[in-house]
This record gives C-alpha cells, sequence and structure tokens, in this order.
C-alpha cells in the first residue's frame, strides 16, 4: 500500500500533503481494465484515503470528499478517482476531447517524472470521459490515453490509464517522481488539490491553473522495477501534412505583426522527432507549415506596447521552454517579459534541426533555422540555446541561454545571457541577477547594448513583496527577441496579499509600480498600478478594480542622428539616444472596474470598463461577454468597443465589435466551430472595420491522423475567402509525444 506522510493538524483541521512527503508506488497484479465502477479488489492496494484535498479558491479543506487511487504496471499508469458531490450538480456537457476544458467538472492526475519540474504531465478527465492532457514541455502535446466515468449516487467515479511511453521517463531503474491530483467542480466554480502549500496560486482553468510549476509543492513518489526494454522510451515519430488551398485570398496569411500579406502557399512539409535517451530528442522539420489553421489569435484594445503572442508551430513548441532557460520574469506592469528569443515574432521559415531535453537536474536545448522573408528579401540563418540547471526544491538555479543571429539585410546580431536564482524555502526569501550581452552589425550606435535585471522577493502564504532593478542600454532590442522598452535605468517593486472572509471566497489585493530614467536622466518610464479582485460565495467576482498611471517619454527621430542634425523622421519612445531632441511624455491613464458573474462556470458573464486619458487621447474601453450550453452546441456573445478622442485636435476615433461563436462537437474526436464577427469603426480604426465570417472543422481518426478544412480566419478584421484542407500524417507517435 502506498505509505502516507500527512496526519491531523491540531484542533482536528487537516493538514495538506506537502512536499515533504513521501510515498512508495503500488505495482498493479496484473493489467487493469477501463471500469470506472473499479470492481477489481486490485484497486484497493493503491487506494490514497479520502483526505486531504483542499479547496485552492477558498484556501480550505475541500467540503467535497475525494477518494483517489493509483497503481502502475511496466506500461501504465493507472489512477481511479471516486468525487462525492451531494450539493453541486455535476456538470458533464463537453463531449469532444481537448475541447471546452475546464467547463465541466474534472478529476486529473499531474507527474513530474524529472522530480525537479522540467517534465510535468497533466491527464483530466470529465464526468462523460472526455479526455484533455498537457505537458510542459510542449504547449502541442497530444498524447493518446484512455479514461471512462460514470455516475455513482451522489458523485461520479473515473479511471484513467495512461501509457508510460507517452512520457519522458529518465531511464534509472528507481525512478523518483513528484505527483499530485486535482479536481474542478464547475457548478461551484471551485478547484481543488490533493497537495497543497499556501504559496500555490488559482487562477482561470487552461490560463492559471493547474500550472506545471507548482510541482515543487508535490510530494514525491518511489517508482521501482519497471522492467528494462518494456517500451518507455518514446518512438522516433513524423508528422506529414499536406496542405490545399482555393478562394481569391488563398495566398493571404498573418504575419508576425498580425497584418495580412501574400505569402507563397506550401503544399508538403515535414516534422519530425527522433529519440537520443529516454528524455533527449533530436527535432527536425522540412517546409514547415505557416497557416495557422490550428490556432488564431486577435484583440481589438489599444495597448501601449506590443502585445506578445502564443507559440504552436510543431518545430518551435518542442521543448520551447529549455531554449528560454531565464528564470527572471520582472516587466513593466503594462507588458509582458522581455525575451531574447521569440520565435512568434519569426516568421515563414524553411527549415531547421534541434536537440532538446532533460539529463538529472539540467534542461537544454540548441536549435538552427533557416529561412527566406518574401516581404523584405531578407534571408536569416540563426541558432540559439539554452541551458538550466535546478536543484529539485528550486533553492538554487541558474542558467546560460543566447541568440546568433545573421540576417542578409538587417545584418548580424550575438545575444548571451547568463543568470542565477536562489531561495530559502523555510523565510520564503529569493533573489537573483541575470545578464544579457548584445553586439553586432544589427545594434546601432555603440554596436553594443545589454541588460541587467535583480530581484529580491519575499514570499508568504497571505503575501509576497518584490523590488528589482532593471538597467537596458539604449537600443538593447535582440533581433529574434521581444523588447517593449529600452534605454531605462531604475527601480520597480510589486506587493500582493491574499485572503478570504465568510462572503468572499478568495480575495487579492496588489500593487506594481515602477519608475526608470534613461541616459539623458529624465523619466522615461513610470507606471503605478493597484488593482483588487475577489470571488464572492454569491457567484459575484471582481476584478483588477482600480486605477492604472503610466507615462511614457517619446523623442524625435532625427534623420541623421549620429550628429543629431537633420530632418525630424518621427517620433519614438523606444530611446532618445545620443540626441534626446524633443523629448515629451506622454500619459497612459486608465481606470478599470471589470465585473463576472459564475466565472469558473459553464455559463459566464463577464462586463468591463475602462476609462482615462491614454496616449494623448481620451480613451473609454468597454466590454461585454456571455457564454451558454445549448444542448450539445456551446454558444458565446460579446460585445467590445474602443472610443478614444484626442486631447488637442477633438477627433474622434471609435471601434466596436460584435461577435458570435458557436461550438458544435460532433464526436469525441471531431468538433466543428464558427465565428461571425462585425467590426465599424471612425478614423483610425475604420481600416479594420468589416465582417468576418469564419469556420473550422477537426477531426483526429484513430490511427492519430488528422484532418482540418478551414475557411477564413478570426484572426482577420474582414472574411477572407480562404480555404484551407490540411492532411496530416502521424508516423509512429502523437504529437508533442
Amino acid at each position: 500500500m502506498l505509505a502516507t506522510a500527512f496526519v491531523l493538524a491540531p484542533g482536528g483541521v487537516r493538514a495538506a500533503v506537502s512536499a515533504g512527503a513521501s510515498f512508495t508506488a503500488v505495482r498493479a497484479p496484473h493489467p487493469l481494465s477501463l471500469d470506472p465502477s473499479m470492481r477489481d479488489s486490485a484497486w484497493q492496494t493503491g487506494h490514497l484515503g479520502a483526505e486531504p484535498f483542499w479547496n485552492l479558491t477558498t484556501r480550505a479543506p475541500a467540503q467535497l470528499g475525494t477518494d483517489v487511487f493509483m497503481l502502475y504496471d511496466d506500461r501504465n499508469l493507472y489512477v481511479g478517482f471516486h468525487a462525492a458531490q451531494r450539493g453541486a450538480p455535476v456538470v458533464a456537457a463537453q463531449s469532444a476531447n481537448n475541447v471546452g476544458f475546464g467547463l465541466d467538472d474534472f478529476v486529473g492526475v499531474a507527474v513530474d517524472t524529472s522530480g525537479v519540474g522540467n517534465l510535468v504531465y497533466f491527464f483530466e478527465t470529465t464526468p462523460r470521459g472526455t479526455r484533455y492532457q498537457q505537458a510542459s514541455e510542449n504547449a502541442r502535446y497530444d498524447a493518446r490515453w484512455q479514461s471512462a466515468a460514470q455516475a455513482n449516487g451522489e458523485g461520479w467515479n473515473a479511471v484513467l490509464i495512461v501509457p508510460l511511453n507517452v512520457m519522458r521517463l529518465p531511464g534509472a531503474t528507481h525512478k523518483t517522481w513528484r505527483f499530485n491530483f486535482v479536481r474542478n467542480v464547475s457548478a461551484l466554480g471551485e478547484h481543488y488539490t490533493w497537495a497543497y502549500d499556501a504559496l500555490m496560486a488559482d487562477g482561470p482553468v487552461g490560463s492559471g491553473w493547474p500550472l506545471s510549476g507548482d510541482a515543487k509543492y508535490w510530494p514525491a513518489v518511489s517508482v521501482d522495477g519497471i522492467a528494462s526494454g518494456s517500451g518507455l522510451r518514446p518512438k522516433a515519430r513524423a508528422e506529414i501534412y499536406a496542405l490545399g488551398s482555393g478562394g481569391s485570398d488563398r495566398t493571404q496569411f498573418a504575419q508576425a505583426n498580425g497584418a495580412f500579406r501574400s505569402q507563397n502557399v506550401r503544399a508538403m512539409g515535414i516534422d519530425f522527432s527522433t529519440p537520443i535517451t529516454s528524455t533527449i530528442n533530436v527535432v527536425g522539420t522540412l517546409n514547415p507549415d505557416f497557416s495557422n489553421v490550428e490556432i488564431d489569435q486577435q484583440t481589438i484594445a489599444p495597448q501601449e506596447f506590443q502585445r506578445a503572442l502564443n507559440e504552436y508551430r510543431p518545430f518551435f513548441a518542442q521543448g520551447a521552454k529549455f531554449l528560454n532557460a531565464s528564470g527572471l520574469a520582472f516587466s513593466s506592469p503594462t507588458s509582458p517579459n522581455n525575451e531574447i528569443f521569440y520565435t512568434p515574432g519569426v516568421g515563414p521559415f524553411d527549415r531547421g534541426v534541434k536537440v532538446e531535453g532533460t539529463l538529472g537536474f539540467q534542461s537544454f536545448g540548441a536549435l538552427a533555422f533557416r529561412g527566406f522573408d518574401e516581404t523584405t528579401g531578407d534571408v536569416f540563418d540563426d541558432v540559439a540555446y539554452g541551458y538550466k540547471h535546478a536543484l529539485p526544491d528550486r533553492s538554487f538555479s541558474y542558467w546560460a541561454d543566447g541568440v546568433i543571429a545573421h540576417h542578409s539585410q538587417a545584418g548580424s546580431d550575438v545575444t548571451s545571457d547568463v543568470g542565477a536564482i536562489a531561495q530559502n524555502n523555510k523565510s520564503g526569501l529569493e533573489y537573483g541577477i541575470g545578464q544579457s550581452f548584445e553586439h553586432g552589425s544589427w545594434v546601432p550606435d555603440r554596436g553594443v547594448a545589454y541588460s541587467t535585471l535583480s530581484f529580491v522577493l519575499l514570499h508568504k502564504p497571505n503575501w509576497e513583496w518584490a523590488i528589482g532593478r532593471n538597467d537596458l542600454s539604449p537600443h538593447f532590442n535582440p533581433i529574434d527577441g521581444i523588447t517593449f522598452n529600452s534605454d531605462i535605468h531604475g527601480f520597480q517593486t510589486f506587493a500582493s496579499t491574499t485572503g478570504s472572509t465568510p462572503a468572499i471566497k478568495n480575495y487579492t489585493l496588489q500593487l506594481n509600480a515602477d519608475r526608470w530614467r534613461d541616459e539623458s536622466g529624465a523619466v522615461h518610464e513610470s507606471d503605478l498600478q493597484l488593482g483588487l479582485s475577489a470571488t464572492f460565495k454569491n457567484g459575484l467576482s471582481i476584478t483588477n478594480l482600480g486605477p492604472s498611471f503610466g507615462t511614457l517619454r517619446s523623442y524625435d527621430a532625427l534623420a541623421d542622428d549620429h550628429n543629431c542634425t537633420g530632418g525630424v523622421l518621427g517620433r519614438t519612445f523606444f530611446t532618445g539616444f545620443p540626441c534626446y531632441r524633443g523629448g515629451r511624455d506622454e500619459h497612459f491613464n486608465l481606470f478599470q472596474a471589470a465585473f463576472g458573474y459564475k466565472d469558473g462556470t459553464p455559463t459566464p458573464i463577464d462586463l468591463s470598463v475602462s476609462f482615462g486619458p491614454f496616449g494623448g487621447n481620451d480613451t473609454r474601453l468597454y466590454s461585454a461577454s456571455v457564454s451558454r450550453p445549448l444542448g450539445r452546441l456551446s454558444l458565446g456573445f460579446e460585445y467590445d468597443g474602443t472610443v478614444q478622442r484626442s486631447l488637442t485636435t477633438g477627433a474622434l476615433d471609435s471601434q466596436w465589435l460584435r461577435r458570435v461563436s458557436i461550438g458544435a462537437p460532433i464526436d469525441a474526436e471531431s468538433n466543428l466551430s464558427i465565428s461571425l464577427r462585425s467590426i465599424n469603426g471612425l478614423g483610425g480604426f475604420a481600416p479594420q472595420a468589416g465582417t468576418n465570417l469564419a469556420f473550422a472543422y477537426h477531426r483526429r481518426f484513430g490511427n492519430g491522423d488528422e484532418i482540418f478544412l478551414n475557411y477564413g480566419t478570426p484572426a482577420a478584421f474582414s472574411t477572407l475567402h480562404r480555404f484551407i484542407l490540411k492532411f496530416v500524417f502521424h508516423v509512429n507517435g502523437d504529437t508533442g509525444t
């Protein structure tokens, strides 16, 4: 039987399972069947007991009981659940795998096979047996495994059978993993976790929870005696695509900046992955697809800085976090983090090869790729690498990563980055420093640039505080990276406190502030943001309620900035170096009020309004959205508006968006989605006006092969008359394994 290590705390309050607990996994006496009734008596040998799940949303012991069972053999991991649910309806509307994650109830197992947070996997199933899965090293992870579920009195049962060869397993005979069990109670909008630490964070399912970074809070489990040669090493695999397109806009595709331009359509290509060891792979691609039929991204609201996008192309997605090894995560509260290697900024490329994986406490990756930008004629041939060493408890980690870029027109650019983070797990004190150097013909003026980041952070169960210093030289801007601002020198701070009351499930009050000067001595950027978020027990919620004040300084961009002469070409916020002519401050101030009802359930309603002087305009932002299940369908409605009036000329700009979306699951492995959107606008927003109809069909066959049929794209402002039919043939394995 699994040896448990939890006891009752004083006063009878259940103590949580913590990272200090240890277990020995139980071997199944024979292969277990996919029977959610769990009639086989072997299940009882792996019973972990009904306690002590904790409600991460309310930071209290869970009110609904959950029994968990776990066993293994040479080929599979077996996990069983009994979820008691008296007083809360069971929600199980989703019937297509990997669609609508978080709308239904679910239970799941989390496994960190590396034991140090490098290889973290989640497998979840709903009361209908609908499946979802995630892996920390690949955003496209889509392994095949089995689940079944059934109602059982005032609750429901579920059984999960996960083949061991869909996870990367270190090759040692004695294996030490970290593991956890999670549960979503959709009707209540609450999240349960078996392993609990007061520093674990809650959030929306899919984007904020469950988190692979929480693996450091999970207990350890010893797994012994798995026979060698039992097929545990992932197989060499390939994905071969064949793509056809038609329509008057068949050559129009999204660029990295969101614009649509003409590209030569690629009809065929291949992505492949070959294991060197059980945790290290060689990855390659030839003529990769860039049609984005699997995912689209869009936005409507004006922003102070460029927005960050997600990477989904197979070559870049596999082992992505091993390449971006830096552990520092400081940025302005108005923008995401700077990155020296930002693959969504890399347009269509021709070929690439990569080595990525883990070994003990190390994770690493190195890749080379080559391509040709049809819009500029620029030929690029670039290399990126990353290495990180981290102790299992994350008390110390260090890294080195970098990019060596050669672009025929833009120039050469070499960026290297090193850093380290240490923390005291008892006191919660954490501190770190990182240093990046950039040089090459791409860097203007000096030909060299740098970025130095350092911070001190104190974690406590109900609050945290951090102070950091950022020093970025003028023109620090790696060519394959994303940099939201340069020429900034100064401090920033962050503080937050969390808690609950009898009427409030949870609340968070946070403060962000920064003040950075440039090399002229003027304040280049300053921000102050105060936000309150809370979820009430009656289903109401507020998000980031409060003001945000920002100031950003711009300068004249001169025709001859070396001699500080010549005509003025425009304005730049990035840096005024070396001239700093015509400095002018612009204010980006907004007060935000966002309210929700039944967020985290299948029937959420969200309303928000923001207003204030934002970048030279008096700005008003409005948003309303609602979604509802309707039988097998999922309906979504959205209405957004942006109204801006120039503070100097009084000119009016406006943009109004209306969107209806329908999700229609056909069966467990196929689904159809339709989006109809209309935008009308005035002034500067007028080019974005239009009506956009788009639909997408996806089916996964029993052998793993896939078919996509898309018309248009929801990322465009108006309908693209473009049909895409894409087949993906999977050879010897599943996506992301």
